[in-house]
């Protein structure tokens, strides 16, 4: 039996693969049991995986720095994805950066809203391959100055109108395809304290109306894909759904202000978005970060209540080569463990040259200059992440 996307969303099948098993364990504290937990869901120990895993698991294609063909970059790397045989596909809409973010064989024109971004010749080609899943990190000019103070009521309004013309076209177009669009933002503790990499460790006498500058961007951020979505989704097979990311949970445990405790629990949101790096010291650590996002969360009925995925999670294998496949069984064991809605590896080209690497020409055709978040390596060949992504979904479904 075939479900559609929105069928999916609510069945049976996946409450039993994925949401029974996360509140099964969802007061689990002890170490031994999480373990014990994690163990039995690594894929490698599965029988089966989980019911349209080739749909709920994939990954994104944004600034790699080689490409193999003459073809758009956008369109040659959903390609690739689609080959590897996901169904889940995360790319960028962000129209200030999109000649960078796709740049190789590519004329972009000049967008200055995500509708029209979205629009382009290039992005309706990927909408038309056969993802069932897309999710896209989406950043309007309009918004960009959401952290000032003493904002207008019109900004928000402004902002709202993005991601209604955004979710209206959406529904407009494919509305007749089981397919889930998911709109997010980038890493939101950076966002929220300025800049990557800002480490608070002197959190600012401000930092409270930050967090409320944040809650009122997100709400109408939110308010624009559910109006359009009341106005044009009743009746149709996609959804368009609105999720907030996450990227510093471990922070909260130093008393640092973050997103997950400061924010989420004061903003109803589709979804929640993990970009779970700071989560991979073991198993452990990871499933209490999931946990502390779950329960800080406010997720809307959409997916239900503490729907959580994991945005981004990636290996530099370059620096990291020990036991690459027993870490991503590991981190998937848990994923699946704690009911990941989705999880998206980063990345299917690398983006990210090696800091002491100089004077390195771009495209870049030797994969040691680089840090190694790929799937496919400069060579044209799968990296040891790529084969055991691939594995899963030569024996996974769409």
């Amino acid at each position: 039996m075939r479900f559609s996307r929105r069928q999916f969303l609510k069945s049976g099948i996946y409450a039993t693969v994925f949401s029974i098993a996360g509140r099964a364990v969802a007061a689990i504290e002890d170490e031994a049991e999480i373990l014990k937990k994690v163990e039995a869901f690594r894929p490698s120990k599965l029988a089966r995986l989980p019911a349209n895993f080739n749909s709920i698991v994939g990954s994104t294609h944004v600034a790699g720095k080689y490409h193999f063909t003459d073809k758009p970059f956008l369109i040659e790397g959903a390609e690739r994805l689609l080959s590897l045989k996901t169904r889940l596909g995360k790319f960028w809409l962000i129209p200030r950066t999109i000649k960078n973010d796709y740049p190789f064989n590519s004329k972009w024109g000049d967008y200055a809203t995500l509708a029209d971004c979205i629009k382009s010749e290039y992005y309706r080609q990927v909408l038309d391959m056969p993802f069932n899943t897309f999710i896209f990190e989406a950043h309007a000019p309009v918004e960009e100055g959401w952290r000032r103070q003493n904002l207008s009521d019109d900004f928000y309004k402004s902002v709202g109108r993005e991601f209604y013309e955004l979710t209206k076209f959406l529904y407009q177009n494919y509305n007749k395809r089981d397919v889930v669009f998911i709109l997010q933002h980038w890493e939101g503790d950076w966002m929220l304290r300025g800049r990557g990499g800002e480490m608070w460790k002197d959190v600012p006498a401000n930092w409270q109306d930050l967090c409320n500058r944040m809650i009122k961007w997100l709400a109408a951020r939110q308010e624009g894909v559910r109006k359009a979505r009341e106005e044009f989704g009743k009746s149709a097979k996609c959804v368009v759904a609105h999720a907030t990311e996450v990227n510093r949970v471990t922070d909260a445990w130093k008393n640092i202000p973050t997103v997950t405790r400061n924010v989420l629990p004061h903003v109803e949101v589709d979804l929640v978005s993990y970009s779970a790096y700071d989560g991979m010291k073991n198993p452990v650590t990871m499933w209490k970060c999931i946990q502390e996002i779950k329960a800080n969360a406010r997720t809307s009925t959409l997916f239900g209540k503490k729907s959580v995925y994991i945005g981004e999670i990636g290996i530099p294998e370059n620096l990291q080569k020990d036991n690459l496949n027993e870490r991503w069984d590991s981190l998937m064991g848990v994923f699946l463990a704690t009911g990941m809605k989705y999880v998206v590896q980063w990345e299917l080209f690398c983006n990210e040259i090696k800091p002491e690497a100089k004077d390195v020409s771009i495209p870049v055709k030797d994969g040691n200059l680089m840090r190694g978040f790929w799937l496919v390596k400069p060579d044209n060949t799968l990296s040891v992440t790529g084969n055991y992504f691939y594995s899963l979904w030569k024996r996974g479904n769409s």
